[in-house]
């Protein structure tokens, strides 16, 4: 019976390390297909007439610009994910890169969506795809403050 020695342990260790990093770089999406994103509580919207209406006061990630939620419910005609892009303006798209399914992340920064896969196609505020391997757009979701509640964001379903 041979014994491992000491090269060979070292090898396995960094080769295990850095299957843990590239999964840590990507976040695991690219396996798991879900973004970092927070979930919206579900008692802070409703739906009815192909609209939802989101309490802000509900939604801090919602209360800073950059901020973004991400909306997975049966009543909704696909998953939704939103971003704050200015004072009074909202982004809102549908959260599933075409390429594969994984769920893109709000980037304030760059003023885009991107997969949150390995690859990471990009897409404008708009949902308009830019590049990368998904090809396609994401639906947009015309999101506006309600004019006599500031307060409340509407999306049109």
């Amino acid at each position: 019976m041979s014994g491992i020695n000491r090269r060979k342990f070292i090898a396995g260790v960094v080769a295990a390390g850095s299957g843990t990093c590239v999964c840590g770089l990507s976040g695991c999406a690219t396996f798991t297909k879900i973004g970092s994103t927070s979930s919206i509580p579900s008692g802070a919207y409703v739906v009815e007439n192909n609209k939802m209406r989101i309490d802000l006061a509900k939604v801090p990630e919602l209360g800073k610009i950059g901020g973004s939620v991400k909306i997975i419910d049966p009543k909704l005609p696909q998953p939704i994910i939103i971003g704050r892009s200015g004072d009074a303006e909202y982004a809102a798209v549908s959260i599933k890169c075409p390429h594969r399914g994984v769920e893109v992340e709000y980037k304030y920064a760059d003023k885009q969506f991107r997969c949150a896969s390995i690859g990471h196609s990009t897409f404008a505020t708009d949902g308009t795809y830019r590049k990368g391997l998904a090809k396609k757009s994401l639906s947009k979701f015309d999101a506006k403050l309600d004019q006599s509640d500031r307060n409340t964001l509407i999306i049109s379903l």
